[in-house]
């Protein structure tokens, strides 16, 4: 009987342009699609974060297409996230996947995401050094704000969000965001 071995980087590199977004997770390729409304929801908070960072220039924002190598070894992609200038190579994006830990994670909700991949996902995220991860929930129209897996904060549509300390003197209300 043959063993299958741990997919890689490479195997990852391999996956076909079809729409589907992979990672590479405990050695596995895992494939989730999401539909518009989730790529619109992750792309307004891409810009929201973006316009904010053209006023105050602390790093850099990545859409979900990103591949971020965290320190555990498995490969994410956050809907969006946030990289400090200080953790890029020079104050630049690096060409290749970040091998670096960014300092906001934010994570859509698909209607088809299990609730333990989602805890997984964050858990992992924390685990591994991430200080802020938003989970935003489209359908219900809040943003829960985790810096530990017990201080999480769920914030209603009319509530403010906020990113301190990573971005110190962002906000918007989490309306915005859908």
């Amino acid at each position: 009987m043959k063993v299958k071995s741990p997919a890689t980087l490479e195997d990852l590199m391999k996956m076909p342009k079809d729409g589907y977004k992979y990672e590479l997770v405990d050695g596995a390729i895992v494939a989730s699609p999401t539909g518009m409304y989730h790529s619109e929801v992750g792309a307004r908070i891409s810009y929201i974060l973006q316009k904010f960072l053209d006023q105050a220039p602390l790093g850099r924002i990545y859409g979900s297409d990103v591949g971020i190598q965290l320190p555990d070894g498995n490969l994410r992609s956050p809907d969006a996230c946030f990289v400090s200038a200080g953790k890029l190579p020079g104050g630049k994006s690096p060409v290749t996947f970040g091998e670096l830990v960014p300092d906001l994670a934010v994570e859509v909700l698909s209607p088809g995401d299990s609730a333990r991949e989602v805890a997984d996902k964050i858990g992992e995220y924390l685990e591994c050094g991430v200080p802020v991860v938003w989970l935003v929930d489209p359908k219900g129209k809040t943003v829960t704000v985790y810096r530990t897996l017990t201080d999480a904060r769920r914030l209603s549509s009319e509530e403010v969000l906020t990113a301190e300390p990573v971005l110190p003197g962002f906000s918007c209300r989490v309306s915005q965001c859908f």
